[in-house]
């Protein structure tokens, strides 16, 4: 028999509160190895709660939920890190839809507790065994690959102990009787203890070895015999109509404001604004922890700094900032000449100061903040949607799981994708604008010509001929050339790093805080965009008294 089979879970006096309700008190029991348990409980009883502990997914005395108690994986405490002990397969799958279904495996592979052992099958292997298509993208496959997708992940990080969270939620009868035979067959294939977190004890008590009973009246988990299976049913209907009430009382409870004023809205939303405020504020002072670049492997780091430098620096992007450029360069080239005060005796005289101050106003003020601007409202909402979506979906739980900090594939990637393609997609902006610019002058003032044009629009932007030693470009300088040669060029870059910065930041504060809701995903994306476009215009300010 291998490890794995022996492998228990024994849980001693464990105490459990959420949201100021008590789920759990001194509760004492033993989940055998090799088995399958199934725990029934009521909706609502805690019984995900319970499961995301056990995973290692809620770490002790942190809000909302607090635990203590002790748990061990055979011989193994939970201080220890239940990372490689347990693997769960969640109800919302959890999978990674940016990667295929063979890196959804080989990511788990990668990030096993024991990598000094070889693993047991390769990613296409784990698929092969699980009846698992390797081509279709994950946001493809139907729900019962995905299930099964999920569980070869599972399976690919070598755990001791799988958890299953309602894995027959929303099916029909069929499909959900499908699922219990795959939960039956994985255990007797792969030889893991099983814990089936349920509701739907009709569907999987055939499968079960051993039943336990979530007491949601009592705030205790039983063990129920084999011969008393039949009494579940009533079982579970006699907790909830004696929870009811109290359960009624504590969820009000736990919803009073910080001063205990109970059914206020105004009371409430100002306590939930400052906990917002609190949050940003503990956000902001773990900034600097959060953002140092260590990962767990940075082959993984790359795979996600690559997606997010597609989220904001795609050729979508590129357009969206080229259009603007090009509009910035159009307005200000035609209607500062167009509109020009008694055009036609100023303009012989002013027309060379004017493309000099519009070249100096393109690259050093209107088209820093004008791409900034867009960069943070388009690119932070980009990447709030992406990172809330993982959270509203459970991937940020599955990085957990494998032993992951957040920031590390997350935050990470996302400030060094910022800090590369912001500069970038301002260049662009710039060399639309300049264009532009060249060409409304031409259609304009045919009779003067490129050359004026260029002997001027520039002459405020490029530096003197001997500071640029005996380089070709003189003053026809290439776009490019300005970001690091140009006047100014410091500042310039400065603004763009500080803005890409404070927009990741943003972007992944909103992203990574509870959803519980597609509503709050929504909420997030809108927050982003505010915040991050008012950063921005601040950050623009600050330096602009800096700068002149």
């Amino acid at each position: 028999m291998s490890e794995a089979v022996s492998t228990a879970l024994t849980i001693a006096h464990l105490n459990v509160r959420a949201a100021g309700t008590e789920l759990l008190r001194d509760v004492s029991l033993h989940v055998p190895g090799g088995k399958i348990t199934v725990l029934v409980g009521g909706s609502g009883a805690g019984k995900s709660v319970l499961l995301r502990l056990l995973a290692g997914i809620l770490p002790r005395g942190q809000s909302p939920v607090y635990w203590e108690g002790d748990l061990r994986f055979g011989g193994a405490a939970l201080e220890s890190g239940s990372h490689g002990r347990t693997g769960i397969v969640f109800q919302q799958f959890a999978l990674f839809d940016e990667l295929t279904p063979t890196a959804n495996v080989q990511f788990a592979i990668d990030h096993r507790a024991d990598r000094s052992q070889p693993p047991r099958y390769s990613s296409s292997e784990w698929l092969e065994l699980l009846g698992v298509p390797s081509a279709p993208p994950v946001a493809a496959l139907s729900g019962g690959q995905k299930q099964r997708l999920a569980i070869a992940r599972t399976l690919a990080a070598d755990p001791d102990i799988i958890l299953y969270d309602e894995p027959t939620s929303g099916l029909d009868a069929a499909t959900g009787h499908r699922v219990a035979e795959l939960i039956q067959e994985t255990q007797r294939r792969f030889e893991r203890t099983s814990l089936v977190v349920t509701h739907d004890y009709a569907t999987l008590l055939p499968i079960a070895d051993e039943v336990l009973l979530l007491d949601s009246h009592n705030t205790t988990i039983v063990s129920v015999p084999r011969d008393q299976w039949s009494e579940i049913p009533e079982r579970l209907k006699a907790a909830a109509m004696h929870s009811a009430s109290p359960a009624s009382d504590r969820t009000t409870a736990s919803t009073r404001s910080w001063w205990g004023v109970t059914g206020d809205a105004t009371a409430n939303a100002f306590g939930n604004f400052l906990g917002a405020t609190g949050a940003a504020l503990q956000a902001i002072a773990r900034l600097p922890i959060d953002a140092f670049p260590t990962v767990p492997r940075l082959r993984w780091a790359g795979r996600f700094l690559w997606h997010f430098l597609g989220l904001i620096g795609g050729p979508t992007a590129c357009i969206y900032l080229v259009v603007a450029g090009v509009i910035a360069g159009f307005t200000t080239t035609y209607f500062t000449l167009r509109f020009l005060p008694f055009r036609l005796y100023t303009q012989p005289l002013l027309i060379d100061e004017l493309l000099a101050a519009i070249g100096f106003a393109l690259y050093r003020i209107l088209v820093p903040i004008l791409a900034t601007v867009l960069i943070a409202a388009r690119c932070g909402a980009a990447v709030a949607a992406d990172v809330g979506v993982k959270q509203y979906g459970g991937q940020i739980d599955a990085l957990k799981t494998f032993g992951i900090r957040t920031p590390a594939y997350l935050l990470v990637p996302i400030l060094g994708a910022f800090l590369i393609a912001t500069p970038i997609l301002e260049w662009l902006a710039f060399t639309a604008s300049h264009w532009i610019s060249r060409l409304t002058f031409v259609l304009s003032y045919p009779e003067i010509g490129i050359h004026f044009w260029y002997q001027h629009f520039f002459r405020a932007v490029v530096l003197p001929a001997d500071t640029l030693g005996q380089t070709p470009w003189g003053s026809q300088l290439p776009v490019l050339g300005l970001f690091l040669l140009g006047k100014g060029w410091g500042w310039v870059l400065l603004k763009n790093l500080l803005c890409g910065f404070g927009t990741a930041a943003i972007a992944y504060h909103c992203g990574i805080t509870a959803k519980q809701s597609a509503s709050d995903v929504s909420h997030s994306i809108t927050s982003t965009v505010l915040w991050a476009t008012l950063y921005v215009l601040v950050i623009h300010f600050v330096v602009a008294l800096l700068e002149f």
